[in-house]
């Protein structure tokens, strides 16, 4: 019973392991585009651009307002209109000047895309739920089988016990055997029935 349970659980950890690594892969992912995005808009502020064209549109949108009331914005504000109700974002002021920058959430889509695209996580959580079902599986039959089995060892259990019973009765109606072999007889028949009796 014991290793149907450590299957189970080697299964469940297996299935989270492949989990972990689909999800370090996608968050390694999207930080890395969100940090291409923030290196190109601090590139193109040197520069002097009003609008500033950013490597992955769909992550992030900056805006700085100037104090002269100058907005300088990345590219995505002005080409396609975006919904920022999927955006977190966090803004900072100071002196006049006001910074907004807006960051893509993370969405369960992207990350279950992730995941079956990665064939090293998609194996180890497949496998993994393939060992978690074959524990769930064996444990399901073992609970079956073991009513019926301990039922079948009782009736043997008392049928030994029956057979011992009337083994001793007939010993001691017996008058071939001698007293002392008798006696004797008898306590190995209690003692069997003791132990069988428990």
């Amino acid at each position: 019973m014991l290793w149907r349970i450590a299957l189970l659980i080697f299964g469940f950890i297996l299935f989270f392991l492949g989990q972990w690594v689909a999800f370090e892969i996608y968050s390694f992912n999207k930080l890395r585009r969100i940090d291409e995005n923030i290196s190109a808009f601090i590139y193109g502020l040197q520069t002097r651009e009003s609008s500033i064209k950013i490597p992955n549109p769909s992550e992030n949108i900056f805006l700085i307002f100037t104090k002269e009331e100058k907005l300088i914005t990345s590219d995505n504000v002005l080409t396609k209109p975006l919904n920022t109700r999927t955006f977190s974002y966090a803004q900072y002021s100071k002196n006049g000047v006001r910074v907004y920058a807006y960051t893509k959430r993370v969405e369960i889509g992207e990350y279950l895309a992730t995941f079956f695209e990665n064939p090293l996580a998609f194996g180890i959580s497949l496998s993994g739920l393939v060992v978690f079902v074959m524990g769930l599986a064996l444990i399901s039959l073992g609970a079956k089988t073991s009513p019926e089995t301990s039922q079948e060892s009782l009736q043997q259990k008392e049928d030994l016990i029956n057979k011992l019973k009337a083994l001793r009765i007939s010993l001691a109606m017996d008058k071939v055997i001698p007293k002392e072999s008798l006696e004797e007889a008898k306590k190995i028949v209690d003692s069997i029935i003791k132990k069988y009796s428990e």
